[in-house]
This record gives structure tokens, C-alpha cells and sequence, in this order.
């Protein structure tokens, strides 16, 4: 058999009724969190929309240091291995 427990005892009405009282509970707690994001929204909205402008401008300028660091290190990747090269064709 697939599993064990409750479920497998229950009748079919007795599964989609469960199911119902399932997603009624799902359906109000996701009409309690739109309801509540609606008054944050309208009292907050403003400040949190700088909080996310500055935080997106942070983040650039990080991920642009992160390109810069990441740009120097693979030069210098190059020039080692450009030494190495003449390092080795000199000692033949």
C-alpha cells in the first residue's frame, strides 16, 4: 500500500471535506495577510520604498566592486602566468 495513517482510513467525503477546511483556513490567512500588506502599504509605503531604493543602490555599487575585484585578480592571474612562461622559456 502508499503510505499509512490517517488518510487511508478516511472515506472520500471524509478527504474532501478535510480538504475544503484546508484551504478555507489557507484562504482567510491569505486575505488577512493582503488586508494587513494594504495598511502597511498605506502607512509605511513611502519609507520602506527609500529603505528598498538605498539598499538597491548598495547592492550595486558591492556588485560593482565585486566585477572590479574579480577583474583584478584575473589580471593578475595573466601576468603570472606570462612570467611563468618566460621564466620557463628561458631556462631551455
Amino acid at each position: 500500500m502508499h503510505g499509512s495513517g490517517k488518510m487511508e482510513s478516511m472515506d472520500p467525503f471524509e478527504m474532501v471535506m478535510a480538504m475544503w477546511h484546508k484551504a478555507s483556513f489557507e484562504a482567510y490567512s491569505e486575505l488577512m495577510i493582503e488586508k494587513l500588506k494594504k495598511r502597511i502599504e498605506a502607512a509605511n509605503g513611502h519609507v520602506m520604498d527609500k529603505i528598498a531604493d538605498a539598499i538597491m543602490e548598495s547592492m550595486g555599487k558591492e556588485f560593482e566592486a565585486m566585477k572590479q575585484k574579480s577583474y583584478a585578480k584575473k589580471e593578475l592571474h595573466e601576468k603570472f602566468a606570462k612570467i611563468f612562461s618566460e621564466g620557463s622559456q628561458k631556462q631551455k
